[in-house]
């Protein structure tokens, strides 16, 4: 926080004695804070007070009458309050809206707000903000209360990363997310296959090359939606292991506000440390299929066609190419 929020901020914690626990993932608590921090800072143009705030709340049922969407309980209540421009009534209705944003252009992506919001959402909590124009911000993160246990970091989170030299085949729609997580992949030794969108990526697991692990978006564009591209390729080879990413995750994996059972997710933004940490952890932790052990001998390339007695031995090339200057007969 001190380095994004720069020396003229001022950050005080506040946090309340005999905290309930609540159910959520680490990474993406980090993620809002920062979210929230970093749009406090530009409300405060660099200058201010930031106040971080972590107590228990109980909403009964009247904030549920008001407010339909809120579910009355108990709730670990994450709030951030700034001293800067506060907000209107049309910009506190429009706040989440993904790509809203009251920052001139190429400063924002107004993706911020909406991202927590979905990891709000997800967690089975509830976000209010409270604003006044030139009054200052506060946004209070309400986390459902969980009665399970602390978790405790295992020794598995502290080890040093690995890599290993699977076949993985990423699917991700934006060209410098793409570029960047197949040159940490490739750095980590692992062989790399790439899509653009699910069709594509449906191309390259219907040319039956050999893929060990599926990293795709969860949200990309085309007819072909990623649960969907899923269930072809699990349809394949039973042992593929998957491995969703998202910056806001969508119903399309999340239902009565928790991820789906047996889903493993990795949060946008993240670091070199977690992708090859969380690559390796679901390697490690996929089903083994009846083809794996035959697999492993030719980890890139397929069984020939007995049919084919010529081809044996022979390395297949798929070319998936838009420009017709470079298409080969």
């Amino acid at each position: 926080l001190r380095r994004a929020l720069g020396e003229e901020i001022e950050v005080e914690t506040v946090v309340a004695g005999g905290l309930w626990n609540t159910f959520a993932d680490p990474l993406q608590i980090e993620n809002a804070l920062l979210n929230l921090a970093i749009n406090s800072r530009d409300a405060m143009n660099g200058a201010g007070r930031l106040t971080i705030e972590v107590g228990n709340a109980f909403l009964d049922d009247s904030c549920s009458r008001t407010h339909p969407e809120v579910k009355a309980g108990q709730y670990v209540v994450l709030a951030v309050t700034d001293t800067g421009s506060g907000m209107t009534e049309e910009v506190k209705e429009q706040a989440f809206e993904p790509s809203f944003s009251t920052k001139p252009e190429g400063k924002g992506t107004g993706l911020g707000l909406s991202m927590v919001y979905g990891f709000v959402k997800q967690s089975g909590g509830h976000v209010k903000i409270y604003s006044q124009a030139g009054e200052g911000t506060t946004i209070k993160l309400y986390l459902a209360r969980s009665f399970r246990s602390e978790d405790h970091v295992s020794a598995a989170d502290t080890v040093a990363t690995t890599g290993g030299t699977e076949t993985i085949l990423v699917a991700e729609d934006d060209e410098g997310v793409r570029t960047t997580v197949i040159e940490m992949l490739t750095d980590f030794g692992y062989y790399v296959l790439k899509a653009k969108d699910a069709q594509s990526a449906l191309t390259v697991i219907e040319s039956g090359a050999h893929i060990d692990l599926l990293f795709t978006d969860v949200v990309m564009p085309g007819p072909l939606k990623s649960p969907q591209l899923v269930r072809m390729a699990r349809a394949r080879p039973p042992d593929i292991a998957v491995l969703y990413t998202s910056g806001y995750t969508e119903d399309s994996i999340v239902h009565g506000g928790r991820l789906d059972p047996g889903l493993e997710l990795l949060s946008k933004p993240y670091t070199r440390e977690e992708l090859a940490r969380k690559i390796r952890h679901v390697l490690t932790n996929r089903p083994q299929g009846g083809g794996a052990a035959a697999d492993a001998a030719a980890p890139h390339s397929t069984p020939a066609d007995p049919r084919h007695a010529e081809t044996a031995g022979k390395l297949k090339l798929l070319l998936v190419e838009d420009d017709a200057f470079y298409k080969i007969n």
